[in-house]
């Protein structure tokens, strides 16, 4: 319970002391969640909710250095009355967590928040005095406010890991953006790893000239005549690095630039595969020249050894019909040339297909010019 007449005692002093970091801890909170979190129903719940606890240290606290027992006693009596219609706010943060889909761990610690919060009221009904009474709603504002920390992410969908921010932190790009005037304003955390000059107020020309010092190499990529980004290739301390890199500019209503926004996307592998892709299209093409080359001369060879059998075929075989035709011819006599001349003329006839056809194996795209004899 609380002694007014020994406001400045240890015991007094550790109270007013925890007090105050719970006032300082419910404004960083409240603080935090008007930055980061949009303005919903839920939000403001928790908001009332949170304004509530932390008012049950607070008129304690008050209780605590009035100048009068009848202030003391106001603030007290004010304390109850808070604490008793704090369940409302608190009951629909539970709704809130129900509907969003909180899991039993989540439903557990709020389960410890309203339990705790319900002996808090109790003790100060019961106007029962002690240590308990006096730091349970420090406590009950403490629990409270850890299980806003923890639940954060489910209960907001601006603080989870799929947040405009967390998203923009997570990023393998580095993100960079300038206000209206050219100052930097907001970095992601590659772009600070990497660039460990950037600073707040750095200026966009500054940062320009100190990336224009760090290019190796550039060229703008354009379709349509229109150029859509620049490939950058940049020196660090740790390699070289290849960045499709684009500047944005944000607009409102009326056509002003309200700030700039550059982005550095990595494409170091992808341009090292293209290069390797390229040198290997190169190769290929060298190894098809020499391919062609040589498969005009395997058919060159082929046609030079189908000439040159054919030649031995028409060798044996004009040469064993001439042959024949000589033996005829000596066999011939004045006695019985009237008997062997049909048959040398049919040997003639036969010696003269053979070379026809000797010939028509040599060009086999020309055809017959006439008929046999």
């Amino acid at each position: 319970m609380i002694d007014y007449y020994a406001a400045y005692s240890p015991y007094a002093m550790l109270l007013i002391a925890t007090t105050i970091a719970c006032v300082v801890f419910g404004a960083f909170l409240c603080a935090y969640g008007f930055i980061k979190v949009e303005k919903s129903f839920l939000f403001w719940v928790v908001i009332i909710a949170l304004i509530g606890f932390l008012c049950l240290p607070v008129m304690g606290f008050m209780a605590l250095v009035s100048p009068s027992l009848e202030l003391q006693d106001m603030y007290l009596d004010l304390r109850r009355f808070i604490a008793l219609f704090a369940v409302v706010p608190l009951l629909c943060v539970f709704f809130g967590m129900h509907r969003r889909g909180c899991g039993l761990k989540q439903c557990g610690m709020f389960g410890l928040v309203f339990l705790i919060h319900i002996m808090c009221v109790f003790y100060l009904w019961e106007k029962r005095p002690g240590v308990l009474a006096d730091y349970l709603p420090m406590l009950d504002f403490g629990i409270f406010s850890i299980l806003l920390t923890l639940s954060r992410r489910s209960l907001f969908v601006e603080l989870s890991p799929v947040s405009i921010d967390n998203f923009m932190q997570e990023l393998d790009d580095m993100i960079l953006i300038f206000d209206k005037s050219g100052k930097l304003i907001d970095a992601n955390r590659q772009a600070k790893k990497s660039w460990t000059f950037l600073h707040d107020g750095l200026m966009i020309n500054e940062f320009l000239e100190r990336l224009k010092e760090m290019t190796v190499s550039k060229k703008c990529v354009e379709k349509n005549g229109i150029v859509r980004y620049e490939e950058v290739v940049l020196s660090f301390s740790n390699g070289i690095r290849h960045y499709q890199y684009e500047e944005t500019q944000v607009k409102d209503e009326k056509g002003s630039i309200r700030a700039t926004v550059l982005n550095f996307h990595d494409i170091t592998e992808q341009s090292l595969l293209e290069k390797e892709l390229a040198e290997k299209n190169d190769e290929l093409e060298k190894l098809n020249i020499k391919l062609k080359a040589f498969l005009d001369t395997a058919e060159k060879l082929v046609e030079e050894e189908q000439k040159a059998k054919a030649v031995k075929d028409i060798k044996e075989t004009v040469g064993a019909r001439i042959e024949k035709l000589l033996s005829g011819l000596e066999s011939v006599s004045f006695c019985n040339k009237q008997e062997k001349l049909p048959e040398l003329i049919e040997n003639c006839r036969e010696a003269m297909a053979g070379v026809r056809l000797a010939m028509q194996k040599l060009m086999p795209d020309s055809g017959k010019d006439g008929k046999d004899d």
